[in-house]
C-alpha cells in the first residue's frame, strides 16, 4: 500500500471513531506516525482527505459493478447498482465513512467530483431505463438523489445481527426501489 493508501485508512479510523466534525488532520497524522507538517505534503486539507475517502469507494464501486453494468438491461443494471452500493457501505470501512461524507452536505471540489462521477453513472442507467420505456417518465435529478439518499440510510440502521443478512436487505432496499421506478404497462 501507498503511503496515501494508508493515510486515507488511517483517516477512515478517525472518521468513524471521532466524526466528521471532529476529527482533525493533526489526528490523522498521528495515527501514520507524520506531523501535521509531513501531512500536508499528501493532503492539503481535512476536505481533500475525505475526496481520497470517496474516491476510493468510487473506485470500488466500479470495479464491483463493471462485471454487472455492460450485461442486462437498465432494470437489471439498477438492481446490481443498488445492491453492490449497499455492500459496498455496509462492509467497507470506507464506504461507511463515504456515505457519512454524502450525507453531511461537504461540497468541497475534491469530495464534490468523486461525487459526479457516481452519480453521472448513475444517472446513465436511469436515462436508459426511462429512454427504454422500462421506467416512468420522472426527474432524474430527484430519482438519483432519493436513491442514493435511501442506499447511503442503510448503515444507519442494518445490523449483521438482524433477522435478514446483508445480501437479502440489500435485495428488499434494491427491490423496493427498483420497482417503484418501473414503468406501468
Amino acid at each position: 500500500q501507498s503511503r496515501r493508501e494508508l493515510i486515507v485508512l488511517a483517516a477512515v479510523e478517525v472518521f468513524r471513531e471521532m466524526g466528521l466534525e471532529k476529527a482533525t488532520l493533526e489526528a490523522v497524522g498521528e495515527r501514520v506516525g507524520l506531523s501535521k507538517a509531513s501531512l500536508y505534503y499528501y493532503v492539503r486539507s481535512k476536505e481533500e482527505l475525505l475526496g481520497h475517502v470517496v474516491v476510493h469507494v468510487v473506485r470500488a464501486q466500479e470495479e464491483a459493478l463493471a462485471r454487472v453494468l455492460d450485461a442486462g438491461g437498465p432494470e437489471e443494471r439498477l438492481r446490481a447498482f443498488c445492491h453492490s452500493h449497499v455492500r459496498i457501505i455496509c462492509t467497507d470501512p470506507v464506504g461507511r465513512v463515504s456515505a457519512q461524507v454524502a450525507l453531511s452536505g461537504i461540497r468541497d471540489d475534491v469530495v464534490r467530483r468523486p461525487l459526479h462521477e457516481y452519480m453521472s453513472r448513475l444517472e446513465s442507467i436511469l436515462r436508459d431505463g426511462v429512454a427504454a420505456g422500462v421506467f416512468r417518465d420522472m426527474d432524474l435529478r430527484i430519482a438519483q438523489h432519493s436513491i442514493i439518499a435511501t442506499l447511503n440510510a442503510v448503515p444507519l440502521w442494518f445490523s449483521p445481527e438482524g433477522r435478514l443478512s446483508l445480501d437479502e436487505v440489500a435485495a428488499q432496499v434494491s427491490g423496493l426501489l427498483v420497482d417503484g421506478m418501473l414503468a406501468k404497462h
